[in-house]
């Protein structure tokens, strides 16, 4: 089983690929604490609690992104941080992908747009994304399970 995670300061977007590539699970970790570091450690704990009773061969992380205001930028490379310190507890590897990587290799564009990157996902595993997170995350494992040689 592949893993791939999106990541927002609102919300971890996780999804599990099969062997063969197929959806196995989507799961959207998130509460709504007002304090962003009691947000991103209730999140931490339920992302270390999914992945302690999973099996995963490898897992990948949407590295944090450069936003123009720098707050948010330092709040979201916290969330990365504390979800890849969740995943590491868990006894899971880990890797961050810079979000160049990923949608170059996948959707055939470094540059893809989130449409781009929606109608990718939906030729490959079908409309069954309820959020384009989801979809991002799908792409993610993706690229964890290529990156496993399969």
């Amino acid at each position: 089983m592949y893993m791939g995670i999106d990541t927002s300061t609102k919300a971890l977007h996780v999804v599990l690929l099969n062997e063969d590539g197929s959806i196995y699970s989507q799961t959207k970790i998130t509460n709504k604490l007002k304090d962003l570091d009691a947000r991103i450690f209730q999140m931490s704990d339920d992302l270390y609690n999914f992945a302690s009773i999973i099996k995963v061969t490898a897992s990948a992380i949407e590295a944090a992104i450069f936003i123009q205001n720098p707050m948010t930028t330092i709040k979201l490379s916290a969330v990365v941080a504390c979800a890849k310190y969740a995943l590491h507890r868990a006894g899971l590897s880990i890797v961050p992908v810079d979000n160049r990587s990923w949608k170059k290799m996948i959707v055939g564009n470094g540059n893809a747009k989130k449409t781009d990157i929606m109608a990718h996902a939906k030729k490959v595993w079908g409309d069954v994304f309820t959020e384009q997170d989801f979809a991002d995350s799908a792409c993610v494992a993706e690229w964890s399970r290529r990156q496993h040689g399969s």
